[in-house]
């Protein structure tokens, strides 16, 4: 993880929190930092202590004259009296060394009412500034919940934050707590030489063993937190209340994007393909990748959180005579397009049958496509449609016969549902989305699997616009879901974000610098506002951004990103690098990483697939 100058003090402790947390944590740091103070030993200096013998000396008492001499006096003593007359006797001076402080810093924490929320932060980075203040001194830290029975942890790991922010209760601290801590820290002859309480409305402590008094607090407008330090004298600074976002990933423990641990492969990942995108399902089970040496696609089940069975990889292939146009799933089953000269084909997409190739002008078709066209495949009891967007704005599709309900209109045949379409993507389970063009006006559509459209929402001007995002969520099924705009300026991309009419804030304008690109837009289930995914111009950083400016970085790769795509149903990202094939994959309503795996084997030792 890079760091600016101002946090490598901490470098150690910052490596366990995710990239968007820094900020939170750098303004903490850089204000608590100034008024610790020095550190306080209670036994430095004091009387010198004796430690061995050290040089030869010419005046001192008789009781160290060196043996030497007293050997001289029985030997020869007129000699003797004649050098203590003058001086001359040697005697052994001892060695002294000055008392050094304790080496032990205690710090005990409020974990009740009074500290909820944000002042379990202001602990958080307390915490971490004296173990920074511990190691420099070449001290311990040890840490404890004065409302709990005594016991001190090292800070070790983030597993020890955890610890801390887990130790919430509903009992003030009171002294009773302070003495059953004191009288156990002296019997343990725990003798530190900083012992720090931190919390609000603390008990009576003793200036004997208590050395650092710390009270966070908030302030009387609600509108920042005071921390007042006591010790020496009296120090306060003012404190921010941080990004509630933030705040509450960090106090349910959640410092970085934690990655679900993937089980053993059975077999390997093949090379896959960098120049089309990855295939999510919009189940949130499977990702599908175009393998580069074969004709067909890897197919990655995801692995759930204590999954114990294997990660089987499968290949699925497909006639090598035949080009994909598409690639979609139908819950877990994946189907695409396929095209050759004269016919499209449906491969793995029981109910529909080969049609004869539209011409250009009907369906642009180009061969040899390396990037897949938007297709939404949809089914339910009784029929499905299958809908494909070409790269003029032609939006077709395709009707399934089922033994139930015979495909009205006629299977078999290439219809056409509207022209001047700007984007298509499956936002619900069982439904898709589409903005048109019609006199310089932009109007949004759903459609479900039989073929039903709902009526036309205005989103807004067309003018510029060339590209559509959609949000995903149940809103479509009955109206309008949310989308975004793209006008390319010369600055950068410029998004306008549309929410669902019901929603807090109607529409935003997103503006993002040049080189970053967005490749979503998620709407988390229960909020009213839409986020967009985006990308860094370094192609190295995926990051949740809203049109108020607040951003989170989600999550970062080693090497620049090749191919990044984006479910608004699922709200997964599937992320592949250049360089090493390597795929992530993140969940955003788990907030963790599903999977960060290799796709570049060579071998021909791969898990058995299907052929089709």
């Amino acid at each position: 993880m890079q760091l600016p100058d101002g946090l490598q003090p901490w470098r150690q402790w910052l490596e366990w929190f995710a990239p968007e947390h820094l900020p939170l944590f750098a303004d903490l740091l850089g204000r608590l930092n100034p008024i610790l103070g020095p550190l306080r030993g209670r036994q430095q200096g004091g009387v010198p202590e004796p430690d061995g013998l050290g040089d030869l000396q010419r005046r001192g008492p008789y009781e160290r004259l060196l043996s030497s001499e007293w050997l001289l006096a029985d030997e020869v003593p007129d000699e003797f009296l004649r050098r203590a007359a003058a001086g001359e006797h040697l005697f052994v001076a001892p060695q002294y060394h000055t008392r050094q402080a304790n080496r032990l810093i205690v710090v005990l924490f409020d974990a009740g009412p009074l500290q909820l929320g944000a002042a379990r932060l202001v602990h958080l980075a307390l915490l971490i500034l004296l173990g920074r203040r511990a190691q420099e001194a070449g001290a311990q830290l040890r840490w404890g919940i004065l409302q709990q029975a005594p016991e001190l942890y090292e800070l070790d790991s983030s597993a020890q934050l955890r610890r801390l922010l887990n130790a919430r209760t509903y009992e003030v601290v009171s002294n009773e707590h302070w003495q059953t801590w004191r009288n156990w820290l002296t019997e343990q002859q725990h003798d530190a030489g900083e012992c720090w309480v931190v919390g609000q409305r603390l008990p009576n402590t003793d200036g004997q063993l208590c050395t650092h008094r710390a009270q966070v607090h908030r302030s009387l407008d609600r509108e920042s937190l005071s921390f007042e330090l006591q010790s020496s004298g009296n120090r306060r600074v003012s404190l921010p209340i941080p990004d509630e976002q933030l705040a509450l990933q960090l106090l349910k423990g959640q410092f970085v994007g934690e990655t679900i641990e993937a089980p053993v492969l059975k077999g390997s990942v093949p090379r896959v393909s960098l120049t089309s995108l990855p295939v999510i399902a919009s189940a949130g089970t499977h990702i599908a990748m175009k393998m580069l040496d074969a004709p067909g696609v890897v197919l990655i089940e995801l692995p759930a959180a204590g999954q114990k069975k294997s990660l089987e990889i499968r290949r699925q292939l497909w006639n090598p005579a035949w080009t994909p146009l598409s690639l979609t799933f139908m819950h877990n089953k994946l189907g695409g397009v396929l095209s050759n000269h004269q016919e499209l084909s449906f491969w793995n997409m029981s109910g529909l049958v080969s049609v004869v190739k539209p011409e250009p002008d009907e369906l642009k078709l180009p061969p040899g496509t390396a990037s897949f066209l938007p297709v939404v495949w949809l089914r339910n009891s009784i029929t499905g449609r299958l809908f494909l967007l070409d790269n003029q704005g032609h939006l077709a599709f395709w009707a399934i016969a089922t033994a139930r309900s015979p495909a009205k209109p006629k299977s078999g045949v290439t219809h056409y549902l509207a022209d001047k379409v700007l984007g298509l993507a499956k936002v619900d389970k069982d439904r898709a989305a589409y903005v048109r063009s019609d006199a310089g006006r932009l109007y949004a559509h759903s459609i479900n699997a039989e073929g039903v459209v709902s009526p036309a929402y205005v989103v807004g001007d067309g003018k510029g616009v060339t590209q559509v995002l959609f949000a995903g969520g149940k809103q479509w099924q009955s109206g309008f879901g949310g989308c975004a705009l793209l006008t390319v300026t010369p600055e950068g991309e410029r998004w306008q974000v549309v929410a669902a009419p019901n929603a807090s804030m109607p529409t935003q304008t997103l503006h993002l610098s040049s080189g970053w690109k967005a490749v979503g837009v998620w709407q988390q289930e229960g909020d009213d506002y839409c986020s967009m995914v985006v990308y860094s111009s370094r192609r190295q950083s995926v990051t949740l951004r809203s049109g108020n400016g607040q951003s989170r970085v989600l999550f970062t790769t080693s090497n620049p990103i090749a191919k990044i795509s984006f479910c608004p149903v699922s709200g997964l990202i599937a992320a592949l690098t250049s360089a090493t094939r390597e795929l992530l994959v993140y969940s955003l309503p788990l907030n963790a990483l599903r999977l960060q795996i290799f796709c570049n084997e060579t071998s021909d030792e791969h898990g058995e697939g299907t052929d089709a």
